[in-house]
């Protein structure tokens, strides 16, 4: 559990001090704190949309808090002028239809996040967990879709001489053009050239 994992969750509660987790033990019993995992929902499941209709979402179960956290993020800092859009890799080795293998990756296993973040200090302002084709890629590609989601933000505060950095896979000058206040940098890797849009 977080910064103190233990390998089963009843030792929190042991009465072993080598185990024992005061902080958690004095909150809550091990039994209330199982019913509440056993219970907890963030989304209503008798709505949640069937495979293969439009408005499906893998991660429907836990949607709430994802936009919960993103709207926390960017609402706990300012948007500075320096951000970096990339993918990060959450390690992961248990089952589930979203984890990724990338084997150039120094996390090979698990799942894939693309994320917006403060080229300075790394703070996250928002990010988006990959569940895999979601259909409107075709026509802009995956990458274009990424910085379009991401940057959106950025795009409706009309926030002006943000400089957002990413590498050569996430998109086109096509895109770039339409968004004239913010200054979209890309990085050719095999060149090592910058292009600024």
């Amino acid at each position: 559990m977080g910064v103190h994992p233990l390998p089963n969750i009843d030792l929190y509660w042991s009465s072993d001090p080598f185990f024992s987790v005061s902080e958690i033990a004095d909150v809550m019993t091990s039994k209330r704190f199982k019913m509440i995992l056993k219970n907890l929902h963030l989304n209503d499941n008798s709505q949640m949309p069937k495979k293969g209709e439009p408005q499906f979402d893998k991660l429907y179960k836990i949607r709430p808090l994802i936009i919960t956290m993103n709207e926390t993020f960017q609402s706990a800092a300012k948007n500075t002028c320096s951000q970096s859009i990339d993918e990060c890799m959450v390690k992961f080795k248990g089952r589930s239809s979203l984890k990724q293998f990338l084997p150039n990756k120094p996390v090979k296993r698990g799942f894939k996040i693309w994320a917006r973040c403060d080229s300075q200090t790394g703070y996250l302002f928002e990010f988006e967990i990959y569940t895999g084709n979601k259909g409107n890629e075709a026509e802009t590609g995956l990458g274009e879709s990424v910085v379009k989601d991401l940057s959106q933000k950025l795009i409706d505060e009309k926030l002006e001489n943000v400089h957002v950095t990413f590498d050569n896979f996430f998109l086109q000058r096509s895109f770039c053009k339409n968004y004239m206040k913010i200054i979209f940098i890309r990085r050719v890797q095999s060149e090592r050239i910058v292009l600024i849009y």
